[in-house]
């Protein structure tokens, strides 16, 4: 007996298709986290709505291709038929509760609360006569429960290993009694069945996690590469590497660019009366300001630290004339927040230049070298004011406009 239980046991766990389908799956959990760390990037909660629905659109369609691709080679290995469905059932729940952990968006709630209605077509029609159809719908409900839970507890699940253990047991029981209401096999399986999807859960978990250290640490380096140590906004390489694309964009279309350069006005005092801590104190709050401001007012403006107390500003889709009341309140914002160090009050100013991309610029450097120009004529002119092609002004001046 023991010997047919090895038998039973090596025959339907231990065989080639079932490591080809925990490969699989494994290649496909790795494809969906990548594809989700990607679009998630690039939303916010503060995008719009249109792209946030699209983003999560688009995620859905890569689960749900997934599923099907994972059906497919399902049905290749075992040469079209459904022998040994609990593998790919056990595969397919496995892809479910994962994105629904890694992928927390309205999209991923639905296919989860849709899928024991879906997973096969014909047994919606078929349930209807079952015996077993008060217990399904009973079923469905705690898996509902259980599902609705997971989503809103995630962070919370994620952070007690009893929790997520328990909350993986619930949800992969609950689904594994539902198929036994459609499909007939032994009851005990289920918990033959149980066992096979934590072990699954177990291993996706942990290859996930060694694929998210993996993205961390990439996006780790990246932020040291493109980002400023001190200020935290991006950096003089981000910006080099960012220009020829700008101007390649904006050079081929007719949709206006506009960039400034700004720098503290008399930052060597800041260091010399102050020393360099203090210095470095200005240069944060500098761009902390200005960030925040950009960011709450909308502006589409990029900041840069160019480098030294020199910061620029790309703004995309606007004219020099539509960035002038931008930058003078941004430059308003700033004097009207002093920073306070060590019981003392330190006022900064700024001063501007401006210029939008032209047709005769043969590359980024042209309208850089423009901008650059215009700054050092706000400075010769007295400081704390703003040149736009050539003409300077007086920040009170605008002020009083």
């Amino acid at each position: 007996m023991p010997n047919n239980s090895l038998e039973k046991i090596t025959e339907n766990y231990l065989n080639t298709n079932s490591a080809i389908i925990t490969l699989v799956t494994i290649g496909l959990i790795t494809i969906i986290t990548v594809i989700a760390y990607s679009l998630e990037r690039r939303i916010s909660n503060f995008s719009p709505l249109l792209n946030r629905v699209f983003v999560h659109v688009l995620e859905g369609l890569v689960i749900a291709l997934s599923m099907i691709m994972l059906e497919k080679i399902f049905y290749i290995l075992n040469r079209g038929t459904i022998n040994n469905g609990w593998l790919y059932a056990n595969a397919q729940l496995t892809i479910l509760l994962y994105c629904m952990y890694l992928i927390r968006n309205k999209i991923t709630l639905l296919i989860n609360l849709l899928m024991p209605l879906l997973y096969y077509q014909a047994m919606i029609f078929k349930r209807i006569d079952n015996k077993n159809l008060p217990l399904f719908l009973i079923s469905y409900l705690v898996l509902i429960a259980i599902i609705l839970y997971i989503y809103n507890q995630t962070e919370r699940l994620q952070s007690n290993e009893w929790k997520y253990l328990g909350m993986q047991t619930l949800f992969g029981l609950a689904w594994w009694v539902l198929l036994w209401t459609d499909h007939s096999f032994p009851a005990y399986e289920i918990i033959n069945m149980l066992i096979v999807f934590l072990i699954y859960m177990s291993i996706i978990r942990f290859c996930a996690r060694k694929l998210q250290d993996t993205m961390l640490n990439y996006n780790d380096l990246q932020v040291k590469v493109n980002y400023d140590e001190l200020t935290g906004v991006r950096n003089r390489a981000n910006l080099d590497k960012t220009a020829p694309e700008i101007y390649d964009t904006y050079s081929h279309e007719d949709v206006p660019l506009t960039v400034s350069m700004f720098d503290i006005d008399h930052f060597k005092e800041f260091n010399d009366d102050y020393g360099h801590s203090t210095g470095d104190e200005v240069l944060k709050h500098v761009a902390h300001t200005m960030e925040r401001e950009m960011f709450l007012t909308d502006t589409k403006g990029q900041l840069f630290r160019f480098g030294g107390e020199e910061f620029i500003i790309v703004f995309r889709g606007k004219k020099t004339a539509d960035c002038i009341p931008i930058i003078t309140d941004l430059r308003n914002t700033l004097v009207n927040t002093p920073l306070f160090l060590n019981g003392e009050r330190l006022d900064i100013t700024i001063s501007f230049g401006v210029s939008q991309l032209k047709k005769k610029d043969l590359d980024f450097d042209d309208l850089f070298n423009r901008v650059d120009q215009y700054l050092y004529q706000s400075k010769n002119d007295g400081r704390n004011r703003l040149t736009v092609e050539g003409i300077t002004y007086d920040f009170d001046d605008l002020e009083n406009k």
